[in-house]
């Protein structure tokens, strides 16, 4: 059964589990989007997704491995802002 939440505006293109329908896919195995194979977008939490296959009905969570510890070491420092002069302007 079709998921209640499911939205054809709300996608993402994963390889389902179950049914593997994209594996003959050029365009799938080459790492772009199709029109054919892409999955609904259920909902989300953090760095993982909750998807249905449209083919075969089978819902999902997927970890996308995005989120804590992506960044490199450093990159949410921000530097000081200038000494403000004693003046206000």
């Amino acid at each position: 059964m079709l998921d209640s939440t499911a939205d054809p505006g709300r996608r993402a293109w994963l390889p389902c589990p179950r049914c593997r329908d994209d594996s003959t896919c050029e365009s799938c195995h080459g790492g772009r989007t199709c029109a054919q194979h892409w999955r609904y977008l259920l909902g989300n939490m953090g760095g993982r997704v909750f998807v249905q296959c449209p083919s075969c009905r089978y819902r999902w969570w997927h970890n996308t491995e995005f989120g804590v510890g992506d960044r490199p070491r450093g990159s949410f420092d921000v530097p000081d802002f200038p000494a403000s002069s004693s003046r206000a302007v």
